[in-house]
């Protein structure tokens, strides 16, 4: 938004102190203080020029509505709009006022006409930026404890400044365990309020992980505090366990920038850095939209759940492009895939070879390395190994796979996984609506009927001959019934 206002402490009280202001308060979705400055900022200046406090302008406003002539009613929309075209202030400042006045008058339930006020047009392009290593590198330089472990979770977190004062020792317990990349999970009342139903699992890379140790140990021993799972992370320099607000962490960046003499970069430059360095490691659009909180995009939604296990080794993938202090340690797919293999054998009682025959028709020439008779590893594929039922499986044959056969089996897990949840989510669909799988005649209560699953093209005759639609399964599929005599 911009610098914080600078207000009169007793003009900012006596607006505090007018009802439609607290209504307003009351009223607007946000629950940032650092908003509020600024809407408070925008009244007063509104108010100020004129000539009016915010109770008049709503008490005229009440009387004008009552008014029989067009003119009369039209008074706050003619006074609001000859603001806007004073000149008095820049587009983007304009623009920012403009929409307070109009939120003033909607939380105190006598609303502008939308369409009779507009604000000057801003500018349409903005440069982002974002911090590289090398400027996390100088923005670190004599920062204090307290101050890197701000900037090292900002960089390699992505969380946003207003969900970052409200980390609690409770989000990061996997950092007292030696897991990393370490876990954090939030859900939607700790992240925006506009952000309501979605939740965040982001991690914290070892860098982070290592400057929030040093500062809580600080923190032990100077502050003499003790610690408990509702802690906060980041504290007041001059308050003990009293949370840092959100134009703190803005000017622990802003100063950073200045000691380092490069240009100034905002909390939320540090988010597009670590959504930039998980997208340029290959990971899924829908993977990295839930580690940085996103809404999930509409189709894949229901079929884009990861595990936490699974966004971990995604993360740890783009570590390295996070890491300012030391090279992270490179993930051993290899390892990673070995792992994810005999989870799913085990938990489907699977042998590795009909795991990797299932595997393979997502990869047909998926590849596979086992000994001969003379211990050298020999490639070979599952579908044309005649002898194969005949030799003792061990996940150690997949040791010698080359690169490209690991990343081929990377996709054949992802695309299994895949279509497991798709399989999972369909049968619980079918449980809810009461229905049994694999059976065509079923009894619900009032009768028998028959029940299909039936591809998009022919969804119209089917509904055409009597069927009933029930539910959408897929984009491509849907459930329909029909009773039957």
């Amino acid at each position: 938004m911009g610098r914080q206002p600078s207000l009169n402490k007793e003009l900012r009280q006596k607006y505090l102190e007018y009802k439609t202001v607290r209504n307003w308060f009351n009223g607007v979705a946000t629950t940032s203080e650092y908003t509020k400055k600024f809407y408070l900022a925008d009244i007063i200046e509104y108010c100020t020029w004129a000539g009016k406090t915010p109770d008049q302008l709503i008490q005229e406003r009440k009387a004008q509505l009552r008014s029989r002539d067009q003119d009369a009613k039209m008074t706050a929309e003619n006074l609001l709009r000859q603001y806007a075209n004073s000149g008095l202030k820049s587009a983007n400042r304009m623009w920012r006022i403009i929409g307070s006045i109009k939120s003033f008058y909607k939380n105190n339930f006598f609303e502008i006409t939308p369409a009779a006020v507009r604000a000057p047009k801003r500018p349409k392009v903005k440069d982002y930026r974002i911090p590289t290593t090398d400027d996390v590198r100088k923005m670190l330089e004599g920062s204090s404890l307290r101050d890197r472990a701000i900037l090292l979770t900002l960089y390699q977190t992505g969380l946003r400044e207003s969900s970052l004062i409200q980390l609690k020792l409770k989000h990061i317990k996997e950092l007292f365990e030696g897991k990393p990349p370490v876990h954090i999970g939030l859900r939607n009342q700790e992240l925006k309020g506009i952000y309501a139903g979605l939740e965040a699992h982001t991690f914290l890379g070892r860098d982070a992980a290592d400057a929030i140790k040093r500062y809580l140990d600080w923190r032990k021993d100077v502050k003499h505090e003790t610690p408990t799972d509702e802690s906060f992370i980041f504290t007041r320099l001059d308050a003990v366990g009293q949370p840092v607000n959100e134009m703190a962490i803005i000017w622990v960046v802003k100063e950073a920038c200045k000691r380092a003499g490069i240009q100034a970069f905002s909390p939320h430059d540090f988010r597009r850095a670590t959504q930039t360095a998980l997208e340029s490691s290959g990971i899924s659009g829908n993977w990295v939209r839930k580690i940085m909180g996103h809404a999930l995009s509409g189709e894949e939604n229901p079929y884009s759940q990861p595990k936490i296990e699974q966004l971990r080794e995604a993360y740890a993938r783009a570590e390295p492009k996070l890491s300012v202090t030391a090279a992270a340690p490179q993930v051993d797919r290899l390892q990673t895939v070995k792992k994810r293999m005999m989870t799913i054998c085990e938990e489907t009682s699977t042998s590795l070879e009909d795991l990797v025959a299932e595997l393979q028709k997502y990869e047909p020439d998926l590849a596979m390395v086992r000994m001969n008779s003379s211990g050298k590893p020999v490639a070979f594929k599952f579908a044309s190994e005649r002898d194969l039922r005949d030799y003792e499986q061990h996940f150690n044959s997949l040791d010698e796979l080359e690169e490209k056969q690991i990343e081929a089996y990377e996709r054949a897990l992802s695309a299994y996984e895949r279509q497991q949840l798709k399989e999972s989510l369909k049968e619980e669909l079918m449980k809810e609506l009461g229905l049994e799988k694999r059976k065509k005649t079923m009894t619900n209560g009032n009768g028998h009927y028959e029940s299909k699953i039936v591809k998009e093209m022919e969804l119209t005759k089917y509904l055409d001959s009597g069927w009933e639609f029930v539910a959408n399964l897929n984009h491509e599929k849907f459930l329909v019934r029909r009773f039957l005599c």
